[in-house]
């Protein structure tokens, strides 16, 4: 087994009873089920997250919010270290932040109301679901989003930020009937309007900004990428039987709809597992 303490994970070491944090994260067996969610960069798959968390109690997990929180945390310099070269992190120190995260959550009132714990940016590459699947524990369910380039792009033209709180909008409608998209404008409550976008003001009255990162040339780079190393990583959910795919149609409003058919997804997976037992 190897070793989540994050100074062992980064040297590839395995887990010794020498090290007080090897001994702690092996300690593991209470980790709630693991849910995970895919799509590509602008699809709006942060959002689904926020709101199936929400919808289903649980926990949801952005790896990059946990590392950066964590490289803040004493105890992680070589985590700091990384990340403040700028260089990519070993999946399996990505690993080793997560069951950190799961195993301080361990008896806590949070982990009391949690049924799950969804991913949010892990895994992005095969290696990445291999080693999640073997060093932390099988995935129970793999939400994937798809949404079209074209639309992904029209509506990263449209993205702004509050720059007082920090609350999104986006100003673009997407209405395409050929392929059955509907995706109006977010927009601030007192703003029925995107044609002035350059005068928008958030509803807590800050100026709405364009995100520095949003840009068409690095949004195609990013699709590019991500089309490139998606594909292994959903056949590897799909032949374990936890793939669920959702096509977006209508944003966010497609949230009443996606809620039903997980829950049906679950309880035919709930179902299978239990047939197979009896039949054991």
């Amino acid at each position: 087994q190897v070793s989540s303490c994050l100074f062992h994970a980064f040297h590839g070491s395995r887990i010794t009873s020498h090290c007080s944090r090897c001994v702690m994260v092996g300690q593991d067996a209470g980790l709630p089920p693991i849910w995970v969610i895919l799509g590509p960069p602008g699809s709006g798959k942060g959002t689904y997250a926020s709101l199936l968390a929400s919808r289903f109690g649980v926990l949801h997990l952005s790896t990059g919010d946990l590392a950066r929180g964590a490289a803040k945390e004493p105890g992680h310099e070589e985590l700091r270290r990384l990340m403040d070269a700028g260089e990519l992190l070993p999946d399996s120190m990505i690993v080793a932040l997560l069951r950190e995260r799961l195993n301080s959550l361990a008896g806590t009132s949070t982990a009391a109301g949690v049924t799950a714990v969804l991913l949010d940016g892990f895994p992005r590459s095969l290696p990445q679901a291999q080693l999640l699947h073997e060093d932390l524990q099988p995935v129970s369910l793999a939400i994937r989003i798809h949404l079209s380039d074209k639309h992904i792009l029209a509506k990263i033209v449209g993205r702004h930020v509050c720059e007082k709180c920090g609350r999104g909008y986006n100003t673009v409608d997407v209405n395409d009937p050929e392929e059955g998209v509907y995706m109006p404008p977010m927009l601030p409550k007192a703003s029925p309007s995107p044609s002035s976008s350059s005068a928008l003001l958030c509803d807590c009255g800050g100026a709405l900004v364009r995100r520095g990162d949003d840009g068409q040339e690095v949004a195609e780079l990013r699709l590019k990428k991500h089309h490139s190393s998606e594909g292994p990583v959903a056949e590897f959910f799909r032949r374990r039987g936890v793939l669920l795919e959702h096509n977006v149609r209508r944003g966010v409003e497609d949230m009443d709809d996606l809620a039903v058919r997980i829950r049906a997804f679950l309880k035919e997976r709930r179902s299978a597992e239990q047939r197979g037992a009896s039949s054991l």
